[in-house]
């Protein structure tokens, strides 16, 4: 018997013969010429498997598609199945030897008798399936292409939204994009990225399972995360527990460089963009142009005066809020079991009719206090270790510093669908800190039911998205007790975000900073670029961690398992309001 010659059998020239053999009459249908939108053809190299974690589908690219065939891509493959299609992505392309081809058969048939691009190499593109496309749905794929199937681009709107599981509308983000680009089909439409927020159709809006916005300094946080918010102005959703009513919802924006009060301005470069472009934008759901109800809230400490927005109420922290947190009058540096004699202290005072911060600090200056407690239950050494820190000069510059205390303009602030700003950057560290975490306390004390104040009950009655820039500053990994109180408030109000109706968005450039409990309570991730290590801890998924690094200003990646796969976006150029 003649010995098998593969290379004979399939028509393929070796690299030694200079005439080109005569192609058997199978190959020539094999072998047709690829149309605009077709890349390859599924081949077998070493197998071709699909299973419930591992798959190898790969696709020949012949030598004129190299250079427009790249990682990351989406592809559709036909499918015999109820006439389907896998939506896949190109997960990984690769050059093999040729001469290491020689039993891979399905490979050979595809090359033909051509000479091989790069002389004795082959290009190879592993596909990663996504989805089965059957009948406008997106099913598990449960069915493996054939060989030589022809692969080709996604070639519809209606492809990457089946494929993806993409939302037709709600809050949007950005346009479906890969290595930076937006997907453009024809007529040059690109494809919108809402985060669900029907209830109606969709059951619980994600808004309220929280957002995390993260990038390093200079990729467009704050950009990326006004274009958000202003989505979410004037939405409406069901309060589960007022009887189903429905209640617009309440912003709250602590904002520690003064950026987001621009946001009752409109953007003036808008007003250069063609009718038909602003027309696109309303014709995708997307809101533009500045708030005029939003209001700008700035704390007074002692002479200290804001600079920023043209018109805004100055508001006082009063230290009757120290009644419900102590911890606002402890700073980072309080211990366990000093902590937990101020808290008696506090008690105490607010008990014994005391109301005011002189007040009290006469009150644990007092040698009538310090015998009060004098071999019982605070240490003499731990109050006096209390009495230096509580009668620190900057709490005086920020309790009770004059009319408009919160807790009296409350009803300005949390309104239903009311903005409310609060700058930070006119104050000290020290008054930011109390101001901010008295605020973030409010608002996680009264969606928990915690508290028994007219302002807590007020805040319970509207749907609230709290929006903490510079988060990793105060929900931090950070061990005082301060820090543990606060992390320990706001994972219990997070966890009962759902049904109370209480959003956070925290945005940092340090997300390895923000404490670990709070960001397992987080289900969005919009991430920008940042370190590899950064992309890690903030929960992006495994493909991008390696890429984000190289994410340009307004590329981002999105990891939202209730809302779609996880994907690439790339963010609307120019600001919906005032940056």
């Amino acid at each position: 018997m003649d010995e098998f010659d593969l290379e004979r059998e399939l028509g393929l020239k070796k690299p030694e013969e200079r005439q080109r053999p005569e192609r058997p009459e199978p190959l020539r249908a094999i072998r047709r010429e690829l149309e605009e939108d077709e890349l390859g053809r599924i081949a077998i190299s070493s197998e071709l498997s699909l299973g419930l974690t591992d798959h190898k589908i790969e696709m020949y690219v012949p030598e004129e598609r190299r250079d427009r065939v790249a990682v990351g891509e989406y592809v559709v493959i036909p499918c015999d199945y109820a006439g389907g299609k896998i939506f896949a992505r190109i997960k990984r392309l690769s050059y093999r030897k040729r001469d290491a081809l020689d039993d891979m058969s399905e490979v050979h048939l595809l090359v033909g008798a051509e000479r091989v691009g790069e002389e004795e190499y082959i290009e190879l593109a592993e596909l990663e399936p996504i989805s089965m496309i059957v009948r406008g749905r997106a099913l598990e794929v449960r069915h493996i292409p054939k060989p030589n199937t022809i692969v080709r681009r996604v070639e519809s709107e209606d492809e990457v939204k089946v494929g993806l599981d993409l939302p037709e509308d709600g809050l949007f983000l950005g346009y479906v994009a890969v290595n930076g680009e937006p997907i453009r089909l024809s007529g040059g439409l690109q494809i919108p990225y809402y985060l669900r927020n029907d209830p109606k159709k969709t059951g619980d809006p994600l808004i309220f399972t929280h957002t995390l916005i993260a990038g390093m300094s200079g990729r467009g946080k704050t950009h990326v995360a006004k274009n958000f918010l202003r989505q979410l102005v004037g939405s409406r959703y069901r309060m589960e527990r007022r009887g189903g009513e429905e209640r617009e919802v309440n912003l709250i924006v602590l904002d520690p460089h003064n950026e987001y009060w621009q946001m009752m301005e409109d953007n003036p470069a808008l007003t250069d963009l063609p009718a038909r472009e602003l027309d696109a934008l309303r014709a995708q759901g997307i809101k533009f142009g500045g708030l005029e109800g939003l209001r700008v809230f700035a704390a007074k400490e002692g002479e200290r005066s804001y600079q920023g927005a043209p018109k805004y109420t100055e508001f006082t922290i009063p230290f009757s809020l120290v009644r419900h947190f102590p911890y606002l009058i402890a700073g980072g540096e309080v211990n366990e079991e000093q902590f937990e004699a101020l808290t008696l202290l506090v008690r105490d005072f607010f008990s014994g009719g005391g109301e005011r911060y002189r007040e009290f600090v006469e009150f644990v200056d007092s040698e009538e206090t310090l015998e009060r407690y004098r071999g019982g239950r605070i240490h003499s050494e731990t109050l006096k270790a209390l009495r230096r820190r509580v009668t620190r000069p900057h709490f005086a510059k920020i309790f009770d510093q004059g009319p408009n205390p919160i807790t009296q303009i409350y009803e300005e602030i949390f309104a239903e669908g009311a903005v409310s700003v609060f700058p930070t950057d006119h104050l000290s560290a020290e008054a930011e800190r109390v101001v901010i975490l008295a605020l973030m306390s409010m608002v996680a004390e009264a969606k928990t039911k915690a508290v028994e104040a007219d302002w807590g009950r007020r805040i319970a009655k509207f749907p609230l998205v709290l929006v903490v820039d510079e988060a990793h500053s105060y929900l931090t990994n950070a061990e005082t007790q301060q820090d543990k109180i606060i992390v320990e408030k706001f994972v219990a109000a997070a966890k009962q975000g759902r049904k109370n109706r209480l959003g956070l968005v925290l945005i940092t450039q340090n997300p390895q900073d923000v404490n670990g409990e709070v960001l397992s309570q987080v289900s969005t991730r919009i991430l920008l670029g940042m370190e590899e290590g950064l992309a890690e801890r903030a929960g992006a998924p495994k493909e991008y961690q390696k890429t984000l690094p190289y994410f340009e200003r307004g590329r981002m990646v999105v990891h939202s398992p209730e809302n779609s796969h996880p994907l690439e976006l790339r963010g609307l150029e120019f600001c919906l309001v005032r940056h």
